[in-house]
């Protein structure tokens, strides 16, 4: 059962710290995942050559464009995450410390379906701001809503959720079994020395749910960003500043490139090929390692010291 020893605010408080420091700490390497996976006339990008545009066009603060939409959108959602984690955890896992990857699995999933309903909205916000297409939270959610409609915040949500369902459960039941692994449940006793385990046991669990997910993370940033990429060209072939024209502008009509999952799947394996799925892995791992690392390990580390208050 839930576990009353523990009360509600303490479970939301943790996983309020976890969700910040995750995103806005790697928050950078999130921006150059965008520009890598987004739909881009003209073909792939490299890391390098990623990097080397962002700071050319923005400086160092363009790394950051659009972490303000993150955090409204990551406190709700991680509170939501870990508070259902715990309750599904408390119903089905047993208090015998017994190995059970398979519940464990299906408490994150569980988890990350109430995390990502609350945060996909925010995470499309999110990501056409780090492509510098908007002012604001503000003026991207307005012309989002006015020429896209709610859909367009809501596009990915199939994507998403087929591709962060199977990643929570991945991660979630890899950490178990690395923790098992790694003897960390024995060491319970002895909390302030337990705490780097649950560092390094996210990490790698981290790193094996990622890799397993790439594919739908391209699809779902293609989906959240097609609209925001493709624009009206200058005679010499530069892409010109303009706010992109969409589906019922009377000036320039540009249907959405890809209707959905499957159309995107498609479209990509035909016109790219099947390694265009894996476009910006690097920078993902490089990504998921360190994130799952922080949020893991920051939630038990806020969750461990609030037992004292």
């Amino acid at each position: 059962e839930w576990d009353a020893s523990t009360p509600l605010w303490k479970h939301a408080m943790a996983g309020s710290c976890a969700g910040v420091m995750e995103h806005i700490g790697m928050y950078p390497l999130d921006t150059v995942k965008t520009h890598m996976q987004a739909l881009r006339p003209g073909g792939a990008l490299t890391l390098s050559s990623v990097v080397q545009s962002i700071v050319e066009e923005s400086g160092g603060r363009g790394f950051m464009r659009g972490a303000s939409s993150i955090v409204i959108g990551c406190v709700p959602a991680h509170i939501a995450l870990f508070t259902s984690y715990e309750y599904v955890k408390g119903r089905i896992l047993n208090e015998n410390d017994a190995h059970e990857p398979a519940r464990a699995a299906l408490c994150g999933a569980s988890a990350t379906l109430c995390h990502d309903i609350i945060l996909t909205p925010m995470d499309v916000v999110k990501q056409r701001m780090q492509l510098g297409r908007y002012k604001h939270v503000g003026d991207c959610l307005r012309s989002v809503l006015r020429r896209e409609g709610a859909w367009g915040l809501y596009r990915s949500m199939p994507t998403t959720l087929a591709m962060n369902v199977p990643y929570g459960s991945i991660l979630v039941a890899s950490n178990e079994s690395m923790k098992q692994f790694l003897g960390v449940r024995k060491m319970r006793q002895d909390t302030r020395n337990l705490l780097p385990w649950y560092f390094l046991s996210a990490g790698l669990s981290g790193a094996v749910a990622s890799a397993a997910t790439q594919p739908l993370d391209v699809v779902k940033t293609r989906l959240q960003t097609q609209d925001c990429l493709v624009r009206p060209k200058r005679p010499d072939g530069t892409s010109m500043r303009e706010p992109v024209t969409y589906a019922g502008d009377s000036t320039n009509l540009c249907a959405p490139k890809y209707s959905g999952f499957l159309s995107a799947v498609r479209t990509i394996v035909r016109e790219e090929g099947w390694l265009a799925l894996y476009t910006g892995t690097m920078p993902r791992m490089l990504h998921a390692v360190p994130s799952a690392a922080m949020c893991w390990g920051t939630y038990e580390v806020v969750k461990n010291f609030l037992q004292d208050y």
